[in-house]
């Protein structure tokens, strides 16, 4: 197993509007002269704020919404935030520090990288004692009433949901930690992981996968949209740390990749999508995805890269 860590400083910055926090990256299709628009958001969090990243309003999502909470009790104006739900579920997940979510009376402590799901029609309140960063990843349009589950990492780090993959090729070794999974929590369209590498300069998602609706090989009803958001970080001093995301669509026959940077999330649903970090980059990566048939939240509408079947 790779040992989750903290990939970057605390980061916080200036609240933004949802139409500011989308920032396109285009990337140049080889040997062509179309452009490919990859639908990027600045996921910088606010002090003492829950500050929203991607909306229905800023990206083509279907389902699939991002906020961000950061508390700090000892700076100014600090105070609980509140998350409600109506025909939505949540999924909150602690980057860093400790927090405590009550809910319907009860409050529960989520240390670093624990999870509780929250369904449809819930009230939960967000405080803490120290600075603590907090990502809430939602699926709206659901119906089905599911109870309120608390995932500790550490315990599932000992679980078969703790999967070591990448053997194959040693720059692509990674754990990913499926928290929230078919197997261990009920759910109406919602899945959510971490992903850790074992060395600098890997590669993560790989082999390159799809799962989206649209095209000759989409999965229709039964796609999944996916967001990612990196933290990343560079072993050179003063040095801008990036990693290269694969943005080809089924049928082309060589990977498109935009630059990624620290604190942005991106919509990966269109695209294979594997991850690529020059020798110096380390990263981790958080993944959501949501159903688009609500209850059909198994893996195995996936597409390989042709060839790539046995890189895993």
């Amino acid at each position: 197993m790779v040992d989750p860590q903290i990939i970057g400083p605390n980061r916080t910055g200036e609240s933004k509007s949802p139409n500011e926090r989308r920032s396109d990256s285009k990337v140049q299709i080889p040997k062509s002269d179309e452009v490919r628009i990859v639908e990027t958001f600045d996921a910088l969090p606010v002090l003492n704020k829950r500050e929203s990243i991607i909306t229905s309003e800023n990206s083509t999502f279907k389902f699939l919404r991002l906020a961000r909470i950061v508390l700090d009790p000892n700076k100014e104006g600090y105070a609980p935030q509140i998350v409600k739900t109506s025909n939505e579920e949540v999924i909150l997940y602690v980057n860093r520090g400790a927090a405590t979510v009550s809910i319907d009376g009860e409050s529960k402590k989520l240390d670093t990288g624990d999870v509780v799901y929250i369904g449809i029609n819930k009230t939960a309140e967000v405080t803490s004692d120290a600075y603590t960063d907090v990502s809430e990843f939602k699926a709206i349009d659901c119906n089905t009433s599911y109870p309120i589950q608390y995932i500790k990492h550490k315990e599932l780090e000992k679980t078969e949901l703790a999967a070591t993959v990448g053997s194959k090729r040693p720059m692509s070794v990674r754990t990913v930690f499926k928290l929230v999974d078919g197997a261990n929590v009920q759910a109406c369209r919602l899945l959510f992981g971490d992903t850790f590498m074992k060395q600098p300069g890997a590669v993560g998602s790989y082999p390159p996968h799809f799962h989206g609706p649209d095209g000759p090989s989409g999965f229709g009803a039964d796609a999944k949209e996916e967001i990612y958001h990196f933290r990343v970080r560079s072993t050179i001093p003063d040095d801008t740390g990036y990693v290269l995301q694969n943005c080809s669509r089924p049928g082309e026959d060589v990977g498109i990749y935009t630059h990624v940077f620290d604190e942005e999330a991106l919509n990966v649903t269109h695209g294979y999508h594997d991850t690529i970090a020059p020798p110096a980059i380390e990263f981790m990566f958080t993944w959501c995805l949501a159903s688009f048939t609500e209850g059909r939240r198994d893996w195995s509408e996936v597409l390989n890269r042709p060839g790539y079947d046995n890189e895993w």
